[in-house]
């Protein structure tokens, strides 16, 4: 399923419905259980969700739930194609004190994918992630959001072209200065010599930055379907973490065949690779799967790590898959659910984090004339 493809019926069915993102994310508290999300958590998700349009429905979203930690929250993600209803929403919101600082600089972004002929539309598209973090508490301001970009499958490969390593550059450009940051030389030569890392089966599929954290480069290369290759690569990178640990954690998961790829998240600062590393797993080859089966093995599999709560777990088995026909303003709706990866983040020598990344996805039904 391609997000550029029916959005726009959608927005206009959403656009009759709630305002907002948090009159949505309302009819759906149901679908996920509080031991993953807490009330206290779901009400600092929906006053987060209140500043953002309802149209956003239209493209996938979904919450980033920490499996290894007891604490339920959740933070929020959502998707933003260039020439929606959705993206207008950040260039028509006023630009007062009180407005994200952020808003402005996407919508320049976006702009800048609007020509044809732009050099990041042509690498990267028009669709972006925006990954909001959601502070536990109510006294915690809300920082901006993460922007991602994402080049379209085989643009950054790694093979070694001059005109790879450019159009890389813009993409990291272009996301460097949607953070509020400056273009940094050194930083971009910590960027190009992970990309001559890669071989060509290997590519980089996002670029993004989370402009209220730390400043860092994440960048996501994806390709691999095995720890031989994904170890292989971190030494090519020069990677200082313990690549021990990385071949420990995905072996037995690959032995039981619980994924079918791998994608290996990097933060590129000034002065290196920073130590932590993340790795995605992927079921299938395609991202937007609506069954809980193919995860089956990659769950149990963590599960018998010792990794995760258990709890959670049985819980996230239970309620994150599916498909249901819902009653919209002017026509039928199908909402899809599914398990889009699940990350580990690893930290000096052990695994730090477990996550499930879920999605919620609305698409107008097509009907007969």
């Amino acid at each position: 399923m391609n997000i550029e493809q029916r959005w726009d019926r959608t927005e206009a069915d959403l656009l009759d419905g709630p305002g907002s993102m948090r009159g949505l994310l309302e009819r759906f508290r149901h679908r996920i259980p509080p031991l993953l999300v807490g009330e206290r958590e779901w009400e600092r998700l929906l006053e987060r969700a209140a500043g953002l349009p309802a149209t956003l429905g239209a493209f996938p979203f979904g919450f980033e739930l920490p499996l290894h930690d007891t604490r339920p929250s959740a933070d929020l993600g959502v998707s933003l194609l260039g020439g929606s209803r959705s993206a207008a929403f950040f260039a028509d919101r006023p630009q007062s004190a009180g407005a994200e600082a952020s808003a402005a600089r996407i919508t320049r972004l976006l702009d800048q994918t609007r020509p044809e002929g732009s050099s990041l539309r042509r690498v990267a598209g028009r669709k972006m992630l925006l990954e909001y973090d959601i502070p536990p508490t109510g006294g915690d301001a809300f920082p901006e959001p993460g922007i991602f970009l994402y080049p379209e499958e085989g643009m950054l490969v790694g093979d070694g072209l001059d005109r790879r390593r450019r159009d890389l550059g813009v993409v990291v450009d272009a996301v460097v200065a949607a953070a509020g940051w400056d273009v940094d030389s050194a930083e971009r030569r910590q960027i190009e010599r992970v990309y001559r890392a890669l071989e060509p089966d290997t590519d980089v599929r996002a670029v993004g930055a989370f402009p209220s954290r730390s400043r860092a480069v994440r960048l996501a290369v994806a390709g691999f379907t095995g720890a031989r290759d994904v170890v292989a690569f971190l030494k090519r990178t020069g990677w200082l973490g313990h690549r021990s640990m990385v071949d420990a954690f995905v072996s037995p998961l690959e032995a039981r065949g619980a994924f079918r790829y791998l994608v290996v998240h990097f933060d590129v600062r000034i002065d290196g690779l920073a130590p932590s590393l993340g790795l995605s797993f992927y079921a299938r080859a395609g991202q937007w799967i609506k069954e809980f089966e193919p995860w089956a093995a990659l769950v149990d599999g963590i599960r018998a790590t010792g990794l995760a709560v258990p709890e959670k777990l049985v819980s996230l088995a239970g309620s994150s898959c599916g498909a249901e026909t819902l009653f919209g303003r002017s026509g039928l709706l199908v909402l899809l659910r599914g398990i889009h990866h699940v990350k580990v983040v690893l930290a000096g020598d052990r695994v730090e984090q477990v996550k499930a990344y879920t999605f919620f996805w609305l698409r107008r039904l097509r009907t007969r004339r």
